[in-house]
């Protein structure tokens, strides 16, 4: 009995395809996977990043007063009822951290491909939510570092299940960013001064100095003439 070449080669690419598909799709589905992790990555990264740089700004600001803006002098009242240079007010930074957590929390939620990991899947809910994290670190210039760790479900959950991968997938991301700007530094020592004048200690200090400053008037006076 003969057997046809052209059949032989065809029973053999038949079995070549049944070897090479399973394989084939194994690799186009973890490129994939992949890629999902990686993308969901960068879009809590990048939430990270933008909430640091916006926030060593100032926020918060309320609109400041016409006579102010066209005297460009702010008085010691209106500071009071806005926010100041980070620096100054290090110690009752807690509000603002907590705002800074509520704005990331709401912002990653619905953000990239991968659905939000809902801990109640499980039966021992030891998964846990997501977390942000948000310090202030004092300093010339201050540091105001955030973490994120964010609970996703792992894309096609079920097959990699059969496989031994867990359905929850941790994704972190930190960012720092130096809280330091000119303009608010100047703002914030003008404030100070003008505390230090309402004070007492500045009064007599004053008083104490007026005859220094009445003979060096005198002096200059007499040198003009």
């Amino acid at each position: 009995m003969k057997v046809s070449v052209k059949s032989s080669i065809s029973g053999h690419s038949t079995l070549e395809y049944a070897l090479l598909m399973p394989i084939i799709f194994i690799c186009v589905f973890a490129c994939i996977v992949v890629f999902l992790i990686l993308y969901q990555k960068a879009i809590v990264q990048n939430i990270a990043e933008e909430a640091a740089q916006s926030m060593s700004r100032q926020w918060g600001y309320n609109p400041l007063p016409v006579e102010e803006l066209n005297s460009g002098v702010y008085k010691r009242e209106t500071y009071e009822n806005r926010e100041v240079y980070w620096n100054l007010k290090l110690l009752f930074s807690e509000k603002k951290k907590q705002d800074a957590r509520e704005y990331i929390e709401k912002n990653i939620k619905g953000a990239g491909l991968l659905k939000p990991y809902n801990s109640q899947v499980t039966a021992n809910n030891t998964v846990p939510d997501t977390t942000v994290n948000v310090e202030i670190t004092p300093g010339l210039p201050a540091v105001l570092t955030i973490e994120i760790k964010a609970a996703y479900m792992m894309p096609a959950k079920n097959l990699l299940r059969l496989i031994g991968i867990g359905d929850c997938l941790i994704i972190k991301a930190n960012a720092r960013s130096l809280i330091f700007d000119p303009k608010d530094m100047i703002n914030t020592t003008d404030y100070v001064y003008q505390l230090l004048r309402s004070t007492d200690l500045y009064q007599d200090f004053i008083k104490k100095i007026e005859p220094l400053k009445k003979n060096l008037d005198r002096i200059l006076k007499e040198q003009e003439g």
